[in-house]
């Protein structure tokens, strides 16, 4: 047991490591290549986030406790998260309830950095958080909806075990289409980065942040990239790797399922990466439009689950 525990941890390292090369390969190879530039190198996040864990911290006279609690907590909260994802479709830390545990962890992180971005006392920051929220409440509603045809069809709130039973009913591949809206969503890429949008608003809620804090926030925002990406995985994907790996031997079946969950995460990540970068960038109300134009489909599944589809 204490082997699985290290094995997780050490897991749990080498993806956090892994994420911000996967920002400078996005950078790299999929963004420059699209707008015909050359690109930073692979590793510039790596740079610019030692760059800001060296530069001078800078707190507003106008900022709250809260505002230098929030990136910290936003941060640990997800790397949380990271601990409850099933790597090879089974979890020594999992139990009967840990959907419910990631869904919490992954919103709270999401609504810790705004609430420090708030506590700035920035006008520019309360124009970002009201963006923030109203499309954290309209992208919300397809986790949730997602989530609850995927447990009701399962008769299971455990990930592990979501994730190593296939069902493939008409309810629930509506569900895993919702859950990789949620996640292009969710990574408040163009055309999702209205809370952010530099060109409008400086920077949104991160205008006053500077040095370790913005690397605090930098680094969150990027885990729970990879962690919506990961979730579909696990969920959508999931089953469908653990059929084919059913054979094996245990040792051999739990690595060849990280190898492939994670390869997966990877390529679903790029793939969210290539959709936000042929995107155009949305105003607030076309952002707002096109989520509650795609709702019917977790309210479809929602509905096809009840009556047994």
């Amino acid at each position: 047991m204490i082997g699985q525990y290290l094995s997780l941890v050490i897991t749990v390292l080498i993806v956090l490591a892994l994420i911000p090369v996967l920002d400078g390969i996005e950078r790299k190879f999929v963004r420059a290549r699209i707008q015909s530039r050359v690109g930073p190198p692979v590793l510039q996040t790596y740079y610019d986030l030692i760059k800001l864990f060296r530069k001078e911290l800078l707190i507003p006279s106008t900022a709250s406790k809260l505002f230098f609690i929030a990136p910290i907590l936003s941060f640990f909260t997800s790397v949380a998260a990271l601990f409850v994802i099933p790597y090879t479709l089974s979890n020594p830390l999992g139990f009967e309830g840990d959907l419910i545990l990631f869904t919490y962890l992954l919103i709270s992180s999401s609504v810790t950095a705004l609430l420090g971005g708030l506590a700035s006392g920035n006008p520019f920051t309360e124009v970002s958080s009201s963006r923030e929220l109203s499309l954290l409440i309209a992208s919300e509603l397809f986790l949730g909806l997602s989530i609850a045809v995927i447990a009701l069809k399962h008769s299971s709130l455990s990930l592990s075990k979501i994730a190593s039973t296939p069902v493939a009913t008409p309810s629930v591949i509506l569900a895993y289409i919702a859950l990789l809206y949620y996640a292009f969503v969710k990574s408040a890429r163009t055309p999702y980065d209205i809370a952010e949008a530099e060109p409008e608003i400086a920077s949104g809620y991160l205008i006053e942040y500077s040095g370790p804090l913005l690397a605090f926030a930098v680094l969150s925002n990027l885990v729970r990239r990879y962690l919506a990406a990961s979730f579909f995985v696990v969920v959508a994907l999931g089953p469908t790797v653990s059929l084919a790996t059913s054979t094996m031997p245990t040792p051999i079946k739990e690595l060849t399922n990280y190898v492939l969950v994670l390869a997966l995460s990877v390529l679903t990540y790029l793939a969210l990466g290539t959709a936000s970068a042929v995107h155009g960038r949305f105003r607030v109300i076309h952002a707002l439009d096109s989520i509650r134009k795609y709702t019917s489909i977790p309210i479809i599944a929602l509905l096809l689950a009840v009556v047994g589809l």
